[in-house]
């Protein structure tokens, strides 16, 4: 009678408590976007990008090593396969936050596979274009839009996923570095 007993008493504590184990199904969707997101980040945070030459527009003979640009600037990478509202909902929270967006030599994009003749004028500024075509981190091969700031030994030290579905936290990002 005693196994009869606990093996009624582990019947009820799993009809009424149910299994504890966490489906895939019953996260939702922008939950999963969000792990991915920040399991990105921490993936690609602390690595170490080569100190290759560097210019900015189409202007290849003023150049220059890509640790004469991390003092106080940001980097913000993006692809032609980035979607056109994702750049430019990000340049909109860029604009928000540093009113002189222009002007402002710390802004820097970059994207190694945009059209030559936008690289002088890709939303008002000048693209980096890197000498070995890639920063050189895993996150690349996403083709998703990103941010990040870099050490002054050229390791990535904040980096932040251009989420569509929540630009407040590339704003909250933006005042963070600013």
């Amino acid at each position: 009678m005693n196994k009869l007993s606990l093996f009624v008493y582990f019947c009820l504590f799993f009809a009424i408590n149910g299994c504890k184990k966490t489906n895939k199904a019953d996260i939702s969707y922008e939950a999963r976007v969000e792990q991915k997101i920040k399991s990105l980040e921490k993936a690609n945070t602390g690595v170490i990008i080569e100190n290759q030459s560097v210019y900015f527009g189409k202007d290849s003979l003023k150049t220059t090593k890509i640790n004469n640009l991390t003092s106080k600037c940001f980097f913000f990478y993006f692809s032609i396969n980035t979607c056109t509202p994702c750049i430019d909902n990000a340049i909109e929270c860029i604009k928000m936050v540093f009113p002189d967006y222009l002007s402002n030599d710390d802004i820097i994009f970059i994207s190694p596979d945009y059209p030559d003749r936008l690289k002088d004028n890709c939303y008002g500024k000048k693209l980096l274009t890197l000498s070995t075509g890639k920063i050189g981190i895993p996150l690349e091969k996403e083709k998703v839009p990103f941010i990040f700031t870099l050490t002054e030994q050229l390791s990535i030290d904040k980096i932040h996923i251009v989420n569509k579905n929540d630009f407040t936290k590339t704003v909250e990002f933006l005042k963070l570095i600013h």
